[in-house]
């Protein structure tokens, strides 16, 4: 069976279920490893080093001028997250969602 790109995104979405065994999970792993490997170049950055953010801004896809988030930080699914205005994420937060949506201030 053909999927179209982001079918294992609706289905998360919908609650699932999912089947890894299946071909259209591929796309999730892809953006899970995406997601680690930016987190870990992030999370490896001395805390007043800067430039994680890059690293982090690369992962959600935009700037993130209004957005704070302190390291560590995980997140499974970077393309899958949107935030609200003002957001501030504590260090030690873990984003494992499949939704798009963060409100304004998310405190982990």
């Amino acid at each position: 069976m053909d999927y179209t790109p982001g079918y294992v995104y609706e289905l998360m979405e919908k609650g699932g279920p999912t089947d890894v065994r299946e071909p259209y999970f591929k796309e999730a792993v892809s953006e899970m490893m995406r997601a680690r490997k930016l987190c870990a170049i992030a999370n490896a950055k001395m805390p007043d080093d800067e430039s994680y953010v890059s690293d982090l801004e690369e992962l959600f896809g935009r700037k993130l001028d209004d957005v704070r988030i302190l390291t560590p930080f995980i997140c499974d699914f970077g393309n899958r997250v949107k935030f609200g205005k003002k957001v501030f994420i504590n260090h030690s937060a873990i984003c494992r969602i499949a939704s798009r949506y963060l409100p304004s201030f998310l405190y982990a």
